[in-house]
């Protein structure tokens, strides 16, 4: 297993990855990636969440076609005019190619996971469940491997639940496609602390915050 970064350069460099090597997942590095997971707050302690690994080619090929078909429809423009694709700002751009790469390539990545958690069990549906979907994706990323949510196939989600067996009382919160990517992990662009944080009452400024770079820290924990 490879050796992980520590925390904060794993949280500073966990970018969104789409694009992945045809590599399998060692059982091993999988066990990890779903064994952080888990170590995630649950409200009441419900633990209620649960996971579908899919590597079966036949139910990635099924997710891709889901895929394929919510993307011309929810991206037409793009479809029917690619090259507007590249008029787009840079981060803009590289993001929508990289959904449209994955929503046409989801059959070859190594492994879909599913994850999935108890209806009406939460009175904030899935509010018990995504802190261990950031912990798989925070795992993934300190193992050397790319993940992101992508939910497009849950435009067929009944039969989806139907194909995987999934019972009735559950729903589906997030699909996660999960290899070792081709593209790099590295530091991701947002927006000042200053301008997304505030002190005591919205919009009211924090004055620490107007004095740190617009980078924020990320010098600090990137190598």
């Amino acid at each position: 297993m490879p050796e992980s970064p520590g925390l904060f350069e794993t949280i500073y460099t966990a970018r969104a990855l789409r694009r992945f090597k045809p590599d399998p997942i060692p059982d091993e590095v999988m066990f990890q990636v779903l064994d952080a997971a888990i170590r995630a707050p649950s409200g009441q302690n419900a633990q209620d969440w649960r996971f579908i690994i899919v590597t079966d080619p036949a139910v990635k090929q099924k997710l891709q076609d889901w895929s394929l078909e919510a993307y011309n429809r929810y991206q037409a423009r793009y479809v029917e005019r690619p090259e507007l694709l590249d008029e787009l700002p840079r981060t803009q751009r590289l993001s929508l190619k990289s959904v449209r790469d994955l929503a046409h390539n989801l059959a070859k990545v190594p492994a879909v996971i599913i994850v999935t958690g108890l209806k009406g069990r939460h009175s904030t549906p899935g509010g018990s469940t995504f802190p261990a979907v950031q912990n798989l994706m925070l795992a993934a990323r300190a193992l050397g491997l790319g993940a992101s949510i992508f939910n497009f196939p849950l435009s067929h989600v009944d039969e989806l639940m139907e194909l995987l067996k999934i019972p009735d009382n559950n729903q589906v919160y997030c699909l996660i496609p999960i290899g070792y990517p081709t593209d790099k992990h590295g530091p991701v662009r947002r927006k000042p602390v200053r301008e997304v944080v505030y002190l005591e009452r919205f919009g009211e400024t924090w004055p620490f915050a107007l004095e740190q770079p617009e980078e924020g820290w990320q010098d600090r924990w990137i190598k």
